[in-house]
């Protein structure tokens, strides 16, 4: 099933009308690292997680000039946004890694630890693609429980063997 409506999350923004007028077309920072491409609405919803994550956590890239209480709505509607588009593919196990990855970042800015969030935002675009080989995804799994463990060893190794990722770099909180 595949919602219907927009294409890109400065669309998806602009059909709420606290953020009417407000929306900047940027390019997609997770999308293009996945090789074979996502299905659109996986696509579509990745970038709309990482957009949530922003408006809370850091410096949103589809946005501008957004108060603080707006900013923090515009990213839970961003996340609910996101998983409703890839719920609505059928992919439980994207679903999950999605979720894993958005509390054990928020963790990670609780923590001040912001240097895990590329390791852990890239692995698991990897693992989701199947990019990091086909015992990626029990892999990254086993990582996220690390994590949840107090353990970053395991994401730092896993997202280390993979090809850099500047454009995940330069958006995410440092």
């Amino acid at each position: 099933m595949m919602i219907p409506g927009a294409d890109r999350v400065s669309e998806v923004l602009a059909e709420q009308p606290a953020l009417a007028g407000r929306t900047v077309d940027a390019e997609e920072v997770l999308v293009p690292m996945i090789s074979p491409p996502l299905p659109r609405g996986n696509a579509l919803g990745l970038e709309l997680i990482l957009e949530g994550f922003l408006l809370h956590h850091g410096r949103p890239r589809h946005v501008d000039h957004v108060p603080m209480g707006a900013a923090v709505l515009a990213g839970d509607y961003c996340y609910a946004q996101g998983l409703v588009r890839i719920a609505a593919t059928g992919d439980l196990a994207m679903v999950e890694a999605l979720g894993d990855l958005v509390a054990l970042s928020a963790a990670a800015m609780a923590a001040g630890r912001e240097q895990d969030l590329v390791p852990r935002w890239r692995s698991t675009a990897a693992a989701i693609s199947g990019e990091s080989g086909p015992d990626g995804a029990e892999v990254a799994r086993t990582a996220r429980s690390a994590l949840r463990a107090g353990v970053p060893g395991p994401i730092h190794e896993l997202a280390a063997g993979l090809p850099p990722a500047p454009a995940l770099q330069e958006a995410l909180p440092r």
